[in-house]
């Protein structure tokens, strides 16, 4: 096959069948279509090597198969050269999105070359790729913890590997697994994760922030959900400032807003360095942003990282 379309919303399961394709290949170029065009790709792979060398093509964020869109002129040179590919290049679009089988795209690809879906993982086959992972490393493991890991991982099959190499690390050698000691190890709950992040965020934290923004893409989090939450966030902070310019009193505050008293002083302890223009102005960036991100014009992900560059800096 010269084209493959790869979905799954795994990126380990891509990587492993992208492997498999590629083989031990050193002629390898990768894209990327949140930083270059379908003019590029298609270039490259016409190409023509002096060495009659068959060379393999990445293009990640191929997500114009599923919701996405590209111009119309980069379809039309896509379409072009899915009617005479190079037979010495091999193209594989990775979409990290759910494929949409009514495109004509994403029909051509079917009919013509080969498209790939790959499903979820069931619990019991994360569990038995547990098992092995640490067995190739020569750690033993009881079923407890590996159901512990699981778990606390949501079924999340990348978040549970990198958990996994986390807990190799921490021990350094071989040997038998605490459970105990999985416990500290082991990322705790999304929800967790969503609310640190979003305390990164409203603290002026840029590293962590954008370390558990990270992790959170990994956990396949959606950006509109944690934009929800910054949302609230920085609302609450926006009335307890113009409620203390108005001159009420914390229990009025608090009843207005319908806090705990532990909510209200945290917020409270958090609002402190802001100014009320400066948290209106934030308010309304993330309005925008979520306006963008929903109609298409910019990528979720990187829409959030310059925001968060943005206010963090």
């Amino acid at each position: 096959m010269k084209v493959y379309v790869i979905s799954s919303d795994s990126f380990l399961l891509i990587n492993e069948k992208v492997n498999e394709i590629v083989k031990n290949s050193q002629n390898v170029t990768t894209f990327d279509l949140n930083e270059n065009t379908m003019e590029e790709v298609i270039l490259e792979a016409g190409y023509f090597s002096m060495f009659d060398e068959v060379k393999y093509i990445i293009v990640k964020n191929a997500d114009f198969f599923g919701q996405g869109k590209i111009k119309d002129k980069e379809s039309e040179m896509l379409f072009n050269y899915l009617e005479k590919p190079n037979n010495n290049s091999v193209i594989i679009f990775i979409s990290y999105d759910k494929i949409d089988m009514r495109k004509k795209i994403t029909k051509v690809v079917k009919d013509k070359y080969s498209l790939i879906v790959i499903p979820s993982l069931k619990p019991y086959e994360i569990e038995n790729r547990l098992r092995e992972f640490f067995e190739k490393k020569k750690f033993q493991v009881s079923s407890e913890i590996l159901k512990y890991i699981i778990n606390n991982c949501l079924n999340n099959y990348d978040m549970i590997m990198q958990e996994a190499e986390k807990i190799i690390l921490y021990y350094n050698e071989p040997t038998i697994i605490n459970y105990n000691d999985i416990i500290n190890i082991v990322s705790k709950s999304i929800n967790t994760n969503n609310f640190l992040f979003v305390d990164a965020v409203v603290d002026n934290n840029l590293e962590k922030s954008l370390s558990l923004l990270n992790d959170l893409k990994i956990m396949k989090v959606e950006p509109t959900v944690l934009l929800a939450l910054l949302a609230r966030d920085f609302r609450i902070m926006f009335n307890i400032k113009d409620m203390q310019k108005k001159g009420m009193r914390e229990y009025e505050m608090m009843n207005n807003l319908g806090l705990a008293d532990w909510q209200f002083n945290k917020y409270l302890n958090k609002v402190f360095p802001y100014k009320i223009k400066e948290l209106e102005s934030i308010i309304i960036k993330l309005a925008q942003l979520d306006l963008d991100i929903k109609s298409g014009k910019v990528d979720k992900f990187i829409g959030l990282e310059l925001f968060i560059m943005d206010i963090c800096a």
